[in-house]
């Protein structure tokens, strides 16, 4: 009875040591080493592979003394590097970089881009620099790396996805961090100018890169097929596909099925794709914008498809791949090979991608919801590896782009909106993220139908305070840079 007692004893004990061993593999605050798979969930409701964290540099402080970059070695940079071709760049790169190591600090692994984890082995092979690709939270990001800079563990590379000043602000300028000053044709003039303040960049990202995000109409063609719809692809070859045209056959589908068709992965879809910004930047301030009559005319435009060619709910991509919905609203990210949003219906082929529709009298803008770009933290010990680790991780020709999308249709619709010489992103999304609620709890307000198109402005006046506080905490931020 005893010896029984004893072994059941140690039974329970190996069981609570393997549930918190789980328990701790669960977090998203743990480091993942090149290769693993682990990712955060991206579709639930409100959230579409954003940064929801509440974090701006008025609370996320880094000590005086964290410097600019720890490594005071930092080698010459390579004379005329932009125009010159990978194998001769590598040649050339300084000595003393090879054996370093480059810690990379994402909230996605590195398999989130198709391929990657194949261009950055070809990295380190050819340059004898070893990648490190950690992994952080969505929600504790910025807090994250002003931990490490603090303790004088700071990444060497960090990712955006909007020029948010919070995460700006802990970041070196690319010329004080590399040397190099990423103005050369391969590198996204676009980007460069959105990531930079007071004549200095603190982010990049080259022009020919296939992992940008912009905003398209994804759709299943079998689902067009089945119910006997204007086929979007032929229509945008046509010069037909116009943002009539879409709701026309919105409410086809709906006549047929009884369901609306337009699913957004965020309500203010509308409004961004028509460089309508709840706040604005005019390069050295932010200024709240809900005063802007196109905005209350927008968000009335929103509203009115609410129930007759949008459903309440948004953000839910599974309600599109079982064929609940028609069109969704999204990034094209979704449409790469590897991702892990709509695995069934891409094994299928049933997955393609438009631009979002022509308006008449209205320019067309490509939309980023993610405009992505890198930057180097202060504090970064290798730095100077970031302009070589950028030039091969980002480079289109060291990706296979007849596999990077689920299509060669999709790979067609990708390279027409990052063509488009207007642009837009969202300038709110981190801050009002930043200030609190995001967007002010405008997309719950859509949703609920708590605000109608005749209470708008309202609304709109009701929530001015909120975006005033965004925009003076954003302010705030960038009277820090020196």
């Amino acid at each position: 009875m005893k010896n029984y007692l004893i072994k059941l004893l140690c039974l329970v004990l190996c069981l609570a040591l393997l549930l918190s061993f789980t328990a701790c593999n669960k977090s998203k605050t743990s480091s993942f080493n090149l290769g693993d798979d682990e990712v955060d969930n991206i579709d639930d409701e409100d959230n579409t592979n954003t940064d929801n964290g509440s974090t701006d540099a008025s609370t996320v402080d880094i000590s005086d003394d964290a410097g600019t970059a720890s490594n005071t070695n930092t080698p010459a940079p390579v004379a005329n590097a932009d125009s010159l071709s990978w194998n001769d760049l590598v040649a050339k790169m300084p000595a003393s970089l090879r054996g370093s190591t480059f810690t990379v600090l994402s909230w996605n692994p590195v398999t989130d881009v198709t391929d990657a984890d194949k261009v950055v082995k070809k990295f380190e092979s050819q340059t004898g620099i070893t990648v490190k690709w950690t992994q952080e939270s969505y929600d504790t990001y910025e807090t994250k790396i002003a931990a490490l800079i603090n303790a004088k563990k700071s990444p060497d590379l960090i990712r955006f996805i909007t020029p948010a000043p919070a995460r700006m602000y802990l970041c070196q300028d690319l010329k004080t961090a590399t040397g190099f000053d990423f103005k050369g044709d391969i590198w996204d003039s676009r980007a460069t100018s959105s990531y930079s303040y007071n004549g200095k960049i603190y982010a990049a990202a080259m022009k020919n890169s296939l992992n940008q995000q912009p905003t398209a109409v994804l759709y299943r063609p079998s689902i067009i097929k089945r119910y006997k719809l204007d086929d979007p692809y032929t229509l945008w070859k046509s010069g037909q596909w116009t943002y009539d045209k879409f709701k026309e056959i919105c409410r086809d589908f709906k006549e047929a099925t009884d369901r609306p068709a337009w699913m957004t992965s965020g309500w203010l879809d509308y409004l961004w794709l028509n460089d309508i910004d709840l706040i604005t930047f005019d390069g050295s301030k932010y200024k709240n914008n809900l005063s802007d009559p196109r905005v209350v005319t927008g968000l009335q435009e929103i509203i009115g498809c609410r129930g007759e060619i949008c459903p309440e709910a948004m953000g839910t991509g599974s309600l599109i791949e079982n064929g609940t919905y028609l069109f969704y609203t999204d990034n094209i990210l979704a449409c790469r090979t590897t991702d892990f949003h709509f695995t069934e219906i891409k094994a299928k082929n049933d997955l393609e991608a438009v631009p979002f529709p022509t308006q008449p009298g209205k320019t067309y803008y490509t939309n980023f919801q993610e405009f992505e770009a890198y930057g180097v933290p202060k504090g970064a010990s290798n730095g100077a590896a970031a302009y070589y680790f950028l030039r091969c991780y980002l480079n289109a020709e060291n990706y296979n782009e007849k596999t990077f999308f689920c299509s060669t249709q999709v790979l067609e619709t990708y390279k027409y909106l990052m063509s488009q010489k207007n642009y837009n992103f969202n300038v709110d999304r981190r801050i009002t993220d930043a200030a609190g609620t995001q967007n002010g709890g405008l997309h719950t307000m859509i949703r609920t139908g708590e605000i109608t198109q005749a209470s708008v402005k309202s609304k709109l006046d009701s929530l001015s305070p909120f975006f005033d506080k965004a925009a003076k905490q954003a302010n705030e931020t960038l009277a820090k840079f020196k």
